[in-house]
């Protein structure tokens, strides 16, 4: 049957060559187990931070010529999930399908020298390798200090949510990601003095009846909700 309707690449003029896909269960396997080979950092950009620009989830998103950073990394990488889910584009094809859309003359030229390599990438490695080219060595620190920031007097949901998107952000560092299970707990030991409290008095009460919720968002409402009227009871005193 005919593959999904795929945009073409921007870049450059020759399309690339067809991707094998036989055997590709067994090929994904491994690039998934693939890590990305250390690449030097920093490599002179226009000072300019590029722009990201997607026109609909049914296209993919174009960088614009300029400096890649964490912010523009990341909002191309929603997009391309976006598009990806859209178009239902297999993961052995998602590199193909953006890996051309950076308009910037010296990151396509990079991609171009080393396109049969990033090619063979799954999708999140070949983000690692953009991040490992493009970005400082030491750019996931200022997002490792928010992931370990405790809630202290920021009201819960606004903190949860920097260190959510903190979390998603470092989601190619193998060693500071946590995946929902970890995510919570670390949540819960970070909770204030008066929150975590309250939380502990609630779930003895009726034991158990936070900890077993387990959708993870539904967990983090609950504890929202928890805040707000202790900080409503806080006002009233």
């Amino acid at each position: 049957s005919s593959g999904p309707d795929i945009d073409p690449p921007s870049q450059p003029p020759t399309p690339p060559p067809s991707y094998e896909s036989s055997d590709s269960d067994s090929e994904d396997k491994i690039f998934a187990k693939r890590r990305p080979r250390p690449i030097t950092s920093q490599t002179t950009m226009a000072p300019t931070p590029a722009a990201v620009t997607q026109s609909s989830a049914s296209h993919a998103p174009m960088v614009s010529g300029g400096t890649l950073t964490v912010a523009n990394l990341h909002a191309f990488e929603q997009g391309c999930k976006r598009y990806f889910s859209t178009k239902a584009i297999a993961a052995p094809d998602q590199v193909r399908c953006v890996i051309y859309n950076f308009e910037d003359e010296t990151v396509s030229s990079w991609i171009f020298n080393i396109e049969d390599e990033l090619m063979n990438l799954s999708f999140s490695d070949f983000m690692a390798q953009l991040h490992n080219k493009w970005l400082s060595n030491t750019w996931f620190v200022k997002y490792g200090k928010i992931l370990m920031t405790p809630q202290s007097d920021t009201p819960f949901t606004q903190w949860v949510n920097t260190l959510q998107n903190a979390n998603k952000i470092l989601r190619s560092e193998e060693d500071l990601y946590m995946d929902d299970k970890r995510l919570r707990r670390h949540i819960r030991i970070l909770l204030s003095d008066d929150l975590g409290v309250e939380y502990g008095t609630i779930n003895s009460d009726a034991p158990g009846v936070l900890d077993t919720i387990a959708d993870l968002d539904k967990w983090i409402a609950r504890i929202g909700h928890m805040d707000d009227n202790l900080h409503q009871r806080k006002d009233r005193d």
